[in-house]
């Protein structure tokens, strides 16, 4: 058994909403560039001005995607303490949040985590993205290994430098 337990720290926190956000971003960045392409085949077939609309509405959602990648942190990240319980046993991963009015418990299968990015803080078990990742951070390991660790989710660990 591996057993990750105790408060996520603040630095961790940071780095971990910087990820989300530059995730976010680059999607909002394809999207924008895949209007941007509508936009330039509604100018070539068109003699209308519709393509005037679609650009700026492409102009726009990379403006939100700058927001997002460069804006403050939310003011729910810094403030809130993250409590975790991650314990991968067998082929299951049981991830519990304790927050100060309930409890949120997910169960996955080892099978479901498709990629676990490695930090020099903590492990990134991504399962469906990496807004959804379970935070497995270094200095709350309570049981096992890192080599147990790595050695369970071989070929699917890579490095992040963030």
């Amino acid at each position: 058994m591996i057993e990750f337990y105790g408060e996520v720290t603040d630095y961790t926190k940071r780095r971990t909403d910087k990820l989300r956000k530059r995730y976010m971003s680059n999607w909002i960045f394809v999207l924008a560039g895949v209007i941007v392409v509508i936009a330039l085949i509604v100018l070539f077939t068109t003699a209308g001005n519709n393509w005037l609309w679609v650009g700026l509405f492409a102009v726009l959602l990379a403006a939100v995607g700058f927001f997002v990648r460069f804006g403050p942190m939310r003011k729910s990240v810094s403030n809130a303490k993250w409590l975790v319980r991650v314990q991968i046993e067998g082929e299951k991963i049981l991830w519990v949040q304790y927050l100060p009015d309930k409890t949120i418990r997910k169960e996955k299968m080892i099978d479901s985590i498709k990629k676990v990015y490695r930090t020099k803080f903590c492990y990134y078990l991504v399962y469906n993205n990496l807004s959804n990742a379970i935070i497995c951070e270094r200095c709350l390991l309570k049981r096992g290994t890192f080599d147990r660790l790595e050695y369970t989710f071989e070929g699917k660990i890579r490095n992040l430098d963030i």
